[in-house]
């Protein structure tokens, strides 16, 4: 069965949309409904050409690996789904770069610029953490999140943010000699 079905809409024929079916009872293989259609095979079965045990016990082991395996997929789910909310809760407080979008043609979210920030409060009550900075009202998914600390925008053009050619920015300083200083890049830190 697909994952997804490609469709589009009526108003815009040209905009697609992808529609996906929930599992339920009518699309879902169950270890109840494997044991009622192991059932009916054995019921109806030539008696001719009855179906051998090894067939049968290679029937269950499948079934019990398709269990098993969704057992280990919601399981790995799960696990990450914690991961991300211990990494984004552990983001309190520190200054984060993250991405600033607008909407793209195809109605998705394209990032164009960067905001830089401290994280205030990180919202875990939908399924994906969402981050606050200080003194902005929007909050930003954990995706957004481009580096710890201040990097350099990758969306600008010349490669400087407006926002630190407006503020002077912070990092790199120049010498007199015209070389930069970055105390981060400091060799003599690390001998």
């Amino acid at each position: 069965m697909a994952d997804g079905i490609n469709i589009s809409g009526t108003a815009d024929p040209y905009t697609q949309q992808v529609y996906s079916a929930g599992s339920n009872e009518k699309n879902t293989l169950t270890v109840t409904s494997f044991i009622k259609l192991l059932a009916a095979q054995l019921a109806n079965q030539d008696m001719t050409n009855p179906m051998s045990n090894s067939e049968m016990m290679g029937q269950m082991t499948q079934m019990a690996m398709v269990q098993s395996m969704g057992a280990m997929t919601d399981s790995i789910t799960t696990s990450t789904a914690v991961t991300s909310q211990t990494y984004a809760a552990g983001l309190v407080g520190q200054e984060l770069t993250v991405a600033v979008t607008e909407e793209g043609p195809n109605g998705l979210p394209v990032p164009v610029n960067v905001k830089y920030g401290t994280v205030v409060s990180v919202n875990l009550t939908g399924g994906v953490p969402m981050i606050k900075l200080e003194g902005d009202d929007e909050e930003y998914p954990l995706s957004y999140v481009l580096g710890i600390g201040r990097i350099d925008n990758p969306y600008a053009e010349d490669g400087k943010d407006k926002e630190d050619e407006n503020e002077g920015g912070e990092g790199e300083k120049i010498t007199e000699e015209g070389k930069t200083e970055n105390p981060l890049l400091d060799k003599n830190l690390y001998v």
